[in-house]
């Protein structure tokens, strides 16, 4: 059995007009370089080239909003309550039991998704700060809007390596029960997580100084309807039934030496978010272009990621943009500090909403694999 991880913290000063917490912070979220991860790891031999292992991740990462000052000391988290600040302590992160062999690698559990994997093929700066996968931290407009980091309950399979080629294939099959809806906010439907199937599919080459990696990540209809939430109303007053969805993406990358080049795009739908009236989903694409330049200890990042979705309702087009850069100067192969900057551009006039407005993200933080 082994024992790794990483840790990161980062001091950060968050500005801008998004109705989201703002002012300097110390912790492992926001402006951090990396994702903090305790990783317990045991791998037994069978013979005969196959291996049982177990996998689980510890995610020491915290939320404690009275590190910012939050606008307006609170945040709404459904009608009449404030969102507190006391959520500590151990997350899960990726778990999973598995057996691998010359058959390939298979995965139960909580693996990372393919179109994770994929994406990160296209991003030097991981899903850490400027890198635009969460779009400084509203998930339901970026990258993370249509790609899961992960399912919680989900089958994974990887070929083996041949010619440079590998194939993967993940299934999440859900439930059939009912979608179970909470109040949430005004017009705002909680799904179970996985009530809805979900599948991916992946492609991916590496020969030498190329890596190319296709995904497909798609989301089966849900034929029982879903309850909305319509403001203070004492019943859930409209029945949906969310639309099936479907996201292909390609990423690549190609190393010139000290230099190297990455590019990505996706088009299809967003996962969760959908009409309240038809649960028609949200169409969406973008693209993402990143260097990576090493001059002796030091790795310089720079990138840009622009997502364009329709409005769900009007259909008119918003398009919002992520711009990042990064320094880092490594001490070891292990150990690194770095400075990094974000601007997130929603692409939305501010409104008085989490999805509004633009957020800006200054930090400098030190990182330790372990």
């Amino acid at each position: 059995m082994t024992l790794s991880g990483n840790l990161d913290f980062a001091y950060a000063n968050v500005g801008g007009t998004q109705l989201i917490a703002k002012g300097s912070t110390v912790s492992t979220g926001a402006g951090t370089a990396s994702t903090s991860v305790i990783n317990i790891r045991a791998v037994e031999d069978l013979g005969a080239g196959v291996k049982a292992t177990a996998h689980y991740g510890l995610d020491p990462r915290t939320l404690v909003n009275d590190s910012f000052a939050v606008t307006n000391n609170t945040a709404a988290n459904g009608a009449g309550t404030a969102q507190t600040n006391t959520a500590t302590g151990l997350a899960r992160d990726e778990a999973f039991v598995g057996i691998e062999g010359a058959f390939g690698n298979i995965r139960l559990g909580a693996p990372n998704s393919i179109s994770l994997n994929s994406f990160q093929v296209a991003s030097p700066a991981g899903t850490g700060v400027g890198s635009g996968y969460t779009g400084g931290g509203t998930a339901a407009t970026m990258t993370n809007s249509w790609m899961n980091t992960r399912y919680s309950r989900s089958v994974r399979w990887d070929s083996p390596v041949i010619a440079g080629f590998t194939a993967s294939v993940l299934v999440a099959p859900g439930n059939d029960q009912p979608a179970f809806v909470t109040a949430n906010g005004a017009g705002t439907a909680l799904l179970i997580p996985n009530a809805r199937k979900g599948t991916e599919f992946g492609l991916r080459y590496d020969n030498g100084p190329l890596a190319v990696s296709y995904a497909n990540v798609a989301q089966a209809s849900q034929a029982n309807t879903v309850g909305w939430y319509a403001g203070n109303a004492a019943a859930y007053t409209t029945a949906v039934a969310p639309a099936k969805t479907s996201v292909n993406m390609l990423n690549a990358s190609y190393n010139l030496g000290a230099t190297t080049l990455y590019a990505g795009w996706n088009d299809g739908e967003r996962l969760a978010v959908f009409s309240a009236t038809d649960g028609t989903a949200v169409k969406t694409k973008g693209n993402r272009f990143a260097v990576k330049h090493t001059i002796g200890a030091v790795d310089l990042i720079a990138s840009v990621t622009n997502q364009t979705a329709n409005s769900g309702t009007s259909g008119a087009e918003v398009k919002a943009k992520v711009t990042g850069a990064r320094a880092d100067y490594n001490l070891s192969k292990t150990a690194a500090v770095y400075v990094g900057y974000e601007k997130f551009d929603t692409g939305t006039a501010y409104g008085n909403s989490l999805t509004t407005g633009d957020r800006t993200i200054t930090s400098a933080g030190l990182k330790k694999q372990f």
